[in-house]
């Protein structure tokens, strides 16, 4: 199994906070300082005044502007049954993320009515025990069932608890399974894998017939690192955050994945294949966001 060099750690915001805390600080010294120099110290003080702005909107703004984007997907161009499909993902629960988060979450899927719903794992941000946290997920009903796999954060504690946590709230866990779901006659083959880079992804995908319509849920893009075209016809994942940081014309500061900005977030065309990367829900390293909010993906999906 290819892998990254990923190095295990325990993701922590204090850090960030100071240096958020500190940067504001001295905007704001710098700021007052440039209305008291007058002349050309003024474009400094409204430099710094847009600065802080932004920081404040990445920090307390962005992280909570859930958004929902709708892709729709043929897998046969003679498709004439389709099925509402939502992905979640990248939830990184932890001390920062509230109850009432997971609600608006789960009250805004349950209003779309989905067929199947898929969560693309990284419940946590380091502590198994913040799954617990996911519990609005069990309000969520979906026609043919509810299904996960974890992530790469969610083996830094206690993989079995958070598997254990989220069975309790009936999704299945999907992690190296494949199954037929029967949808209006039709057969839809849905496979699962483990974590590209702490699990052990079971591979080939086991694809019953390329002529039965096969999707596949992972974590991680770089899982199709070991695809061929035709193993799979569709991937759904998460990881990537969409950047979590991005600028106007520049982009993401950095995607974590062998694919880089390829695999941001979106629809893209990796190897061959068709791949839907969700932005996620949550954040990890920093507790901001720009220009990229968390979003719930469906997929209409023809089969």
């Amino acid at each position: 199994m290819k892998q990254l060099d990923l190095q295990k750690s325990i993701e922590t915001f204090a850090v960030f906070d100071l240096f958020m805390a500190a940067l504001a600080f001295g905007g704001l010294i710098l700021a007052l300082l440039g209305f008291l120099l007058g002349g050309y110290w003024l474009y400094l003080a409204y430099a710094m005044i847009l600065s802080e702005l932004i920081l404040i909107y990445g920090i307390f703004i962005a992280p909570k502007r859930l958004k929902t984007t709708i892709y729709r997907e043929a897998i046969r161009p003679n498709a004439d049954v389709w099925v509402k499909v939502v992905l979640l993902s990248d939830f990184h629960l932890h001390g920062h993320k509230s109850r009432a988060w997971m609600d608006k979450i789960s009250s805004k899927v349950s209003a779309i009515k989905p067929d199947l719903l898929l969560i693309g794992g990284d419940i946590v941000v380091h502590n198994a025990k913040d799954a617990a946290k996911a519990d609005p997920l069990k309000n969520i009903a979906s026609t043919y069932g509810s299904y996960f796999v974890l992530g790469n954060h969610d083996y830094q504690d206690d993989p079995q608890a958070i598997t254990a946590q989220l069975s309790e709230f009936g999704l299945h866990n999907l992690t190296n399974c494949n199954l037929s779901i029967n949808i209006q006659g039709k057969e839809l083959r849905l496979s699962g894998l483990d974590d590209a880079f702490y699990g052990r992804p079971s591979l080939p995908l086991n694809r019953a017939s390329k002529d039965t319509p096969h999707v596949t849920l992972a974590h991680q893009p770089d899982i199709i690192l070991n695809f061929q075209e035709d193993d799979t016809d569709l991937v759904f994942c998460g990881h990537s955050h969409g950047g979590q940081i991005r600028f106007p014309v520049i982009g993401s500061i950095r995607v974590p994945s062998a694919f880089g900005r390829k695999a941001d977030g979106g629809r893209k065309i990796i190897k061959g294949i068709p791949t839907i990367i969700s932005r996620g829900l949550g954040e990890v390293g920093c507790r901001a966001r720009l220009f990229t909010p968390p979003e719930i993906v469906i997929i209409e999906l023809g089969i």
